[in-house]
Parts: structure tokens; sequence; C-alpha cells
């Protein structure tokens, strides 16, 4: 696949430290990786790194620009070749963070625009590269569930296993940039993207996890702690730093449960510092039945009707049990096979954490 190196066309600062963290959006997400960058000003007082937001052009920047945010122009119409089905093509902005700042960044924190500070820890991630490996990235989702017993017939997780490698999730990921350059990882990836694009399944992720799986550290899952309906009932033992809103529902696009809870802070912000964009509240039934349906199963459209027939009944199950449900939440807690559920996913996200922490893996089981 031919590609150029995408470049840096305007800034509305230069950098100022050695280190930076780093959101790459298209105009749509903008809000949202604002959102997360005044956290991250509120929350990290201290700061030896750039906070830095990467966009296509900055005609839709907020109102009130905050002077320690830096918004750089970058030019990807190179790279619009790449597969993204329904993402948009800044899914694949954040691997080329290294080669566009290699001569203003030593290490780069990339973050997705679906998270949420909970607590300060940028300083720590960023000078956690101890092994001096290319990436450091958390433990997938759907690894946490293979570990807890379930999903063993993912034929995509799978073949991760061949590699020996532990599946790692995208969201958050740690650049060693000195290293990767060294090793000529853009060539890398680009060359396996060339020759097998329809194997990018999960775009980026698949990029990175196969092409770079070797350079890979290990970033605790509290750093990128994927919120669930099988994590988020963990979430007061565990004290995560970083949340992601992982999936359909976002808390700029429900105000339901527990990821609804956030709309209120989300809406705010958005409705002060982008007075123009307009976020949709819907109903956790409405996001999952639009992502079902973008997500084809079958080819056959008899069949495929029908699937989104049993998922409309299932879901239709679901709100009736918890409408009687919903006196006494307590019942599903207490639920026996949902305890062991949460027990076998506890147990896999808290040896995650010990292997991290010790700073080394016992291996893909």
């Amino acid at each position: 696949m031919a590609y150029t190196l995408p470049t840096i066309k305007q800034s509305t600062k230069p950098a100022k430290n050695k280190k930076a963290v780093a959101l790459c959006v298209d105009n749509a997400y903008l809000p949202y990786a604002s959102f997360v960058s005044g956290q991250i000003l509120e929350k990290e007082k201290q700061r030896d790194f750039d906070i830095v937001i990467c966009l296509p052009d900055t005609e839709k920047l907020p109102v009130s620009i905050h002077e320690d945010i830096r918004y750089c122009t970058v030019d990807f119409s190179a790279i619009n070749e790449l597969p993204v089905g329904r993402l948009s093509s800044a899914t694949y902005h954040k691997i080329f963070l290294p080669s566009i700042f290699k001569d203003q960044y030593e290490q780069i924190l990339y973050l997705d625009a679906d998270v949420y500070i909970n607590a300060p820890c940028i300083s720590q991630i960023l000078d956690s590269n101890k092994d001096g490996k290319g990436l450091m990235m958390a433990i997938d989702i759907s690894e946490i569930e293979r570990k807890s017993g379930f999903n063993f017939h993912n034929a995509y997780l799978n073949r991760y296993i061949a590699l020996k490698h532990q599946y790692r999730n995208a969201g958050v990921i740690l650049f060693n940039t000195k290293r990767l350059l060294k090793i000529d990882y853009l060539t890398q990836m680009m060359d396996y993207a060339k020759k097998h694009r329809h194997k990018l399944l999960r775009h980026d992720q698949t990029l990175i996890n196969t092409v770079l799986h070797d350079e890979i550290g290990s970033l605790s899952f509290l750093y990128n702690y994927q919120l669930i309906d099988t994590t988020i009932p963990l979430l007061e033992e565990f004290q995560p730093k970083i949340l992601h809103f992982v999936g359909e529902l976002k808390p700029w696009n429900t105000e339901e449960g527990f990821i609804g809870s956030f709309h209120t802070e989300y809406e705010h912000y958005i409705g002060q510092h982008f007075p123009a964009h307009q976020i949709d509240s819907k109903t956790e039934f409405e996001l999952k039945f639009e992502s079902r349906k973008k997500k084809r199963k079958y080819k056959n459209v008899v069949r495929e009707q029908l699937s989104l027939g049993v998922f409309i009944g299932k879901e239709k199950l679901k709100h009736v049990l918890s409408f009687f449900d919903e006196e006494s939440p307590d019942n599903v807690m207490n639920n026996p096979k949902i305890r062991r559920i949460l027990s076998r996913f506890r147990s896999t996200i808290d040896t995650s954490i010990y292997e991290c922490e010790i700073g080394a893996s016992r291996g893909v089981l």
C-alpha cells in the first residue's frame, strides 16, 4: 500500500515538553476529546507533558481554546484506503503519532476520546515503560472474557494464542518513539495492511496486535478499565484510574444506567464549549438495535430478519425482567450464576493487574 507520511499542517502552539498525551479525532469526536483534555488539565495540575489533539482541520475548535492544549491539524488523506467499516478513518491515526512527532516527543500516551479520567495517573503512565518496549497496552476485555471461561470459540481471538500473545486494547497506548522508529514499525505495519487488508477485522487494533505483538509491554487494566456488564459491578473494588466506554453506549448518547450517569457532565461541558454540537440521548435498546443492524450477521435476507427478531425479543425480555427487579436490585447481584460470573471476572482482572505489577507475564493460557 503506497502511503505518504501524515504531516502537521498547522499547530496552535509549539511542543513544550518531551512527553505528551495525544488524542486523534475527526470533527464529530472533537468535543469528547476536548472533554478528556479538560479532565487532565483539572486533575493533573503539575504537568511535565503536553496535551495534544490531532484533527483534520481547526475550523471547529472550542469556543474558548485553552492555552495549555495544543491543537494540531494533520493531513491524513494519504491513508484513506485502509478499511474502516462503520468507524471513522481517525481510528488509524494513532499509529502515526510516533512518526509525526518523532522530533518532539519521546513518550506519547494515546487516549481514545471515549475514556474518562477517574483519578490522576497520566504522569505515572508516561514514566512506566521501564523495559524499553515499543508500546504498552492493557489486556482487551475479550481476553478477560476468554480467561474467565467465556469466548473460547472466538476464532479471531484464538489466532493470537499461536503467537503466544495476550490480545490488547488500543484505547490507551503508551508509545516509545525512539524504539518504534528504530525497528521501522510503520513500514512493517503498512506492508502488512497492504498484503492482508481483509484480515484487519478490528482495524488498527488488529494491525497493532498482529504486527507489533513482540513489542507490546503490559499496561495495567486499571489504566484502561473497559466497561461492560461484568466489569461495572467491580468498579468499587478495583478503583480504576481510567474508564473506557467500549461498545455502543457512550455517556453522551444515553442517560440510562451507569454510563448514563455521566451524561449531565458531558452535556454541561459540550453546551459551554461546543454550543453548536448537538448530543442526542437514546435508550439502551435503541442504541443496541442500531448497532446490531449495522453489524449484519447473515447474507440471507430472511435469516437476517429472523435474527433481528430474536434480538428484539431478548432485549424486550430483559427489559421486563429488569422492571420486576427494580424495587430490589440486590436480587440480581445475589443470583448465584451472576455471582459466579463476577467472581471469574474478578479473579482474571486481579491476575492481570498483578502480572503488570510484578513486570512479568505468566503467558497465554
